[in-house]
């Protein structure tokens, strides 16, 4: 009795212990399918939600809407934006507006600091839900769709630049206040640009410009496609020297009305800190 008692007991304890070994194999088994399942939901995830600095890339750039006779080009630098609607066959301009953005999961966030058509909404916040890929923005909302027209290249002056003073002798003379109340910025992707001149505390619209752009050899070559102060201005194309002096923007050559400049650009971020 015994024998077969010390028998029995060892074989049960060899079975307890295979059946322990296969549960843990199996536990293992699903452990790993189911951290497998897990690494494919992240993947497709971040393949088909852009996270938000996706969202931010993707969006830089200059984009296009609508017709020659009624066209909309949307500019996002930095985290500035600037949007312009104009008749370029009419040579008439529309409309600007624009300020800062931001994205936040799915919607873009935009601060308003300047509208030509409706000055009540300086200040005010728009939030938007949109669908963006690589070539197309839609903001279902507003029923916008927009085509891109670059991504931030190839121009060497991408950015939001604030007119900060002139050069005189080779030396800049800077403003006291450029940047409040009265500002003009300049905000450009990689080929479009948009000036504009308004007033922070009186929400007051001035004027604009703008159209496409390039910068080869130190020429700044501007193409203008709507201009408020004169229609007989659109269409020229306008070229200037460029260089950078200290991080800073010196824009030199002839006015499109007329007359010599030698102006000093900052950059609109230098100026905020």
């Amino acid at each position: 009795m015994p024998l077969n008692f010390e028998k029995s007991k060892n074989i049960y304890f060899l079975h307890i212990r295979r059946n322990f070994k296969g549960q843990l194999f199996a536990m293992r088994t699903i452990f790993n399918g189911l951290l497998t399942i897990l690494i494919s939901l992240l993947v497709f995830t971040s393949f088909n939600y852009p996270t938000q600095d996706t969202s931010t890339r993707l969006l830089t750039g200059a984009w296009s809407a609508g017709t020659p006779e009624n066209q909309t080009i949307a500019i996002y630098s930095g985290n500035v934006f600037a949007i312009a609607n104009y008749d370029i066959t009419g040579k008439k301009f529309l409309s600007s507006y624009g300020g800062t953005w931001k994205v936040e999961g799915k919607q873009l966030i935009r601060k308003i600091e300047w509208n030509s058509m409706d000055s009540s909404t300086v200040g005010t916040e728009m939030r938007s839900d949109i669908k963006l890929s690589a070539k197309k923005l839609n903001i279902p909302s507003l029923k916008e769709n927009f085509e891109r027209m670059d991504d931030g290249t190839p121009g060497e002056l991408a950015g939001a630049w604030i007119i900060s003073g002139n050069f005189i002798n080779d030396k800049a003379s800077k403003r006291a206040n450029p940047f409040y109340p009265r500002r003009t910025m300049k905000v450009l992707s990689g080929k479009y640009f948009h000036w504009i001149a308004y007033n922070v505390a009186t929400k007051q619209f001035l004027n604009a410009g703008g159209g496409t752009y390039t910068t080869v050899n130190g020429k700044y070559t501007e193409n203008i496609h709507f201009f408020t102060k004169t229609s007989e201005s659109i269409g020229k194309s306008l070229e200037f020297n460029y260089s950078f002096i200290d991080g800073e923007w010196r824009h030199q050559g002839q006015k499109s009305t007329g007359g010599a400049m030698d102006e000093c650009w900052t950059k609109r971020e230098i100026l905020e800190k």
